[in-house]
């Protein structure tokens, strides 16, 4: 039975490796998680807020001063119109330039509330060069200020206004602030953003402001002024607002679930904030980077030492699959196993002890029977005996003795070994078994430690083992001639019958095999081709089984335990599938010759007595003066 590995050693090397790696790579990631990215998300929430503080204060001086510039040239046009009487206008002109001189970002300052402070020309004091520089027209004002009339209204009640009026000039990034005057008056100053947003700087962190209606004022993103964008939607902006503290710092994820730290600061100037922001992924991107590169890095080394564990496990997995192989062949029957190995370490020792174990079961097999030795290696062969019915084949060769008289001990050892070399392969192709060797004699079964199936099937395996050992035997002494090598002739004996098969022994020796009358009656009639002058006799109760798939012809009559029993020379098998199925067979016996077996059985075989006597060689007998062993009382020929 072949198992499946299903955990190979280097399967198991790289798991645990790998284990390892992903588990200390955990480890250090978490431990940068704990600490590292706690420093690290401490620092940018402390950096963002002193950004934006900083921001807020530039902001709410540049507020502050833009305010008290306007608010100083109107007292001081103010006191020169007060104190004069016919002013020169181009005395206000010159005031008014200077002051546009020294703050060119402002627009126009709009004095609302009152009729005028000297005239009705001076109501709207524009920076003409800022109106020309930009393309603007006064009709823009007016349409700016009818558009936000209501809004501007609540500087006339105290409050500090500040609008975004970038979209009703052409884009340019203008701010606006109303901010009350004494007397039920205001002032309108609009002016450039551009200077804020450059006191502001460029970074990770983006800093912008935003009214207390969620309009954004200024942003580095200019797009985002120029469409008047509002944020309310931000919830971080949102909380701004609504929180009447003057600061405020949070982590919090925007509408699109991206995530932040906000810091906040409101101006008590005109009540806008300032809003700073820095991404999450941009605090932690130093340390995601790293991190990422200590993965790829270990990722690298972890490949690198996947395929040394990988490459190194094959010195051991794949003696081991040897092993695996040599142990599969040995448990299916197959002990001719080379394995060779040049390591000492334990798989080079394991792999000796195989080989060596190989040899002994090979021995073993040799000694007993293949199919004696895989029901013992199953664990199937056990001590007792059961009636089985079965065929049993005895064969000899005929004037052994006088041959081996001629034959040193040596001659006689090889000689036999050629001969029982062929003739056990005709046994074990039919699945017979090899019960023994008595000297030169073999004695062999079909049914009694295996069945081909039935009674009748079992004995047509014996007739083809004896059919094919006639035609192997006849290949055989095509190469012999002379006394070293001597022309071999034999007897086969078969007969059918109830048998008790079983092993026999003790616990220090047992064999298999079988006993009883149709044994000793199988011997005995191996005995009468001598005289027969036949080479393959079967009993009757043989011939019953087979009648229909064999040529025999009766030689005569035996009495065995008191009844006459035919005896019958084996002549052919006759044309069919059992023909052609047994010259196939023979081409798989060692040293056969195909067209000379189509000589000795099939078609071409002999069909009668005499064409077998005359095949191979065997003279008529005078059957007339034939005379049994009489020391054998039992069995007499009946005429």
């Amino acid at each position: 039975m072949s198992l499946k590995v299903k955990f190979p050693i280097g399967v198991k090397l790289v798991v645990i490796i790998t284990a390892l790696f992903f588990l200390s790579l955990g480890l250090i990631t978490l431990l940068v998680a704990l600490f590292v990215s706690a420093d690290v998300e401490s620092t940018a929430r402390a950096n963002n807020i002193n950004i934006d503080k900083m921001s807020a204060l530039m902001t709410e001086d540049k507020l502050s001063l833009i305010k008290s510039n306007s608010m100083v040239l109107l007292e001081n046009i103010s006191m020169v119109t007060a104190g004069s009487e016919g002013l020169d206008p181009s005395t206000v002109t010159r005031m008014k330039n200077l002051f546009f001189s020294q703050n060119p970002d402002i627009a126009v300052i709009v004095n609302r509330g009152q009729a005028e402070i000297i005239d009705q020309s001076f109501t709207n004091i524009v920076n003409d060069r800022f109106f020309l520089s930009n393309a603007l027209s006064a009709s823009m004002l007016d349409e700016f200020i009818e558009s936000n009339f209501q809004v501007l209204n609540r500087s006339l009640i105290g409050e500090t206004i500040v609008i975004n009026a970038a979209p009703f000039f052409n884009g340019i990034p203008l701010l606006a602030m109303s901010f009350p005057m004494q007397g039920f008056s205001s002032l309108l100053v609009l002016f450039s953003s551009e200077s804020i947003t450059d006191s502001f700087g460029t970074g990770a962190n983006s800093t912008f402001i935003v009214n207390y209606f969620g309009d954004i004022l200024v942003h580095p993103n200019q797009e985002l002024v120029r469409s008047a964008q509002n944020l309310l939607q931000n919830p971080f902006i949102s909380e701004c607002i609504a929180n009447p503290n003057t600061a405020l710092e949070k982590r919090f994820k925007d509408e699109t679930g991206h995530g932040y730290f906000g810091a906040s600061q409101r101006l008590s100037l005109a009540n806008i904030i300032v809003v700073s922001f820095i991404s999450t992924d941009t605090v932690f991107e130093g340390i995601n980077l790293t991190t990422r590169r200590n993965i790829y890095g270990s990722l690298g080394v972890w490949f690198l030492a996947v395929m040394f564990i990988w490459f190194f496990s094959k010195s051991i997995s794949r003696p081991l699959e040897k092993l695996k192989a040599a142990a599969e062949q040995i448990e299916a029957g197959y002990y001719n196993i080379d394995l060779k190995t040049k390591s000492m370490d334990e798989a080079g020792v394991l792999t000796k002890s195989v080989q060596s174990m190989s040899h002994v079961l090979r021995n073993f097999e040799v000694f007993t029977n293949k199919q004696l030795a895989r029901l013992a290696r199953e664990g199937k062969l056990t001590m007792g005996g059961a009636a089985r019915d079965a065929t049993i084949f005895f064969s000899d060769i005929r004037s052994f003795t006088a041959m081996s008289e001629k034959l040193s001990p040596a001659e006689v050892v090889k000689f036999l070994n050629d001969y029982m070399d062929c003739m056990v392969s005709c046994v074990i192709l039919t699945g017979g078994v090899i019960d023994k060797f008595i000297g030169d004699a073999i004695m062999a079964h079909w049914g009694a430690l295996k069945s081909s199936g039935n009674a009748k099937a079992d004995a047509v395996c014996g007739i083809r083992t004896a059919l094919m050992m006639r035609a192997s035997l006849y290949c055989f002494n095509r190469s012999r001639d002379g006394v070293q090598n001597p022309i071999i002739k034999i007897g086969c004996g078969l007969n059918s019958g109830r048998v008790v098969a079983g092993q026999i022994g003790s616990d220090e020796r047992v064999v298999f095999t079988v006993i009883g009358e149709a044994v000793s009656f199988a011997d005995r009639t191996e005995t009468f081709n001598k005289p027969f002058g036949t080479e393959i006799l079967i009993t009757e109760h043989t011939w019953r089984l087979v009648k229909e798939d064999i040529i025999a012809e009766e030689m005569g009559r035996v009495t065995e335990g008191g009844k006459g029993v035919k005896i019958f020379a084996v002549i052919n098998i006759k044309d069919g599938p059992e023909a052609d199925s047994l010259l196939e067979d023979l081409k798989k016996i060692p040293k056969t010759d195909p067209a000379l077996c189509k000589k000795c059985v099939g078609p071409g075989g002999p069909h009668n007595i005499d064409e077998l006597r005359a095949l191979l060689g065997i003279p008529k007998p005078d059957l007339s003066n034939l005379n049994l062993d009489e020391e054998e009382k039992k069995y007499s020929v009946a005429s």
